[in-house]
């Protein structure tokens, strides 16, 4: 692997298989459980992302998979639990203790329309919780977005950046250890976005999907070198394909994209 200081590799954790059971799913985990123990300290202090939705799926037996999950990687890697949140402030606590307090992840997706009030609660519960593997991830300029009445969301992506980056400069003033907390989830096909100066001069962390299944070139990541900012790439089904190839396939496929970072 590559050793670029600013950029991190992510494995998006998407257990997602052909057979809708409960069995197939556990397997599935499983398989990628595999793969991560296969690799051993090859992988230490990267990233994983668990989807939540895919745990959530089969209820209380999923979720006890996720904790199983998170338990056994959270000291060797940063976790960062894939929901994209958010509610009123009473709603969000309890969301933000089942990812910080039950699972003891390190990190969260989170969306920003119930504006700054809850933005500033989860990013002092993040850091409260999880210090300097802490991070909040706000969806800002996502690699699928609407062409309808909903444009005007993903228009404002420099509103979601000022937003993001006024409170980080408020709650943590004189807090250098903590300036990568904050962070924005931009699609890694935004390249406009990610090398727009207004991203640049926030100096917020950026998680960057879309790798892979999603189609955004590769070469992004190389031209991400000399970025000012950390940015995670995640990519999941491009290795894993939510768990429906084999183990040999599946190594085949890091092998491939790990000569990128």
């Amino acid at each position: 692997m590559k050793t670029y200081k600013n950029i991190n590799f992510c494995l998006g954790i998407d257990p997602n298989p052909t057979q809708q059971n409960f069995e197939s799913f556990r397997t599935a985990v499983y398989t990628h459980m595999e793969i991560l123990d296969f690799y051993g300290n090859r992988l230490n202090d990267k990233v994983l992302k668990p989807q939540l939705a895919y745990f959530l799926a089969y209820g209380s037996k999923g979720i006890s998979l996720l904790e199983e999950f998170v338990n056994r990687y959270n000291d060797k890697y940063t976790i960062i639990i894939d929901a994209k949140f958010n509610d009123i402030s009473t709603t969000l606590k309890a969301y933000l203790h089942f990812i910080f307090g039950t699972l003891q992840a390190h990190a969260l997706t989170i969306s920003p329309f119930l504006g700054e009030k809850t933005l500033q609660l989860a990013f002092e519960e993040c850091a409260k919780n999880a210090d300097r593997k802490g991070r909040v991830y706000v969806l800002c300029a996502t690699s699928e977005s609407s062409t309808g009445e909903l444009s005007f969301i993903d228009e404002n992506w420099r509103k979601t950046l000022l937003a993001c980056q006024q409170l980080r400069d408020n709650i943590f003033a004189n807090q250098e250890d903590l300036n990568k907390l904050i962070g924005v989830v931009i699609g890694a096909n935004r390249e406009n976005i990610i090398f727009s100066e207004e991203l640049k001069v926030s100096e917020l962390s950026v998680l960057s999907p879309g790798l892979g299944a999603q189609g955004a070139d590769w070469k992004i990541i190389s031209k991400c070198a000399n970025h000012p900012n950390e940015i995670t790439f995640s990519v999941s089904r491009g290795v894993f394909a939510g768990g429906n190839i084999s183990l040999e396939q599946m190594k085949d496929n890091l092998e491939a994209i790990q000569r990128y970072f």
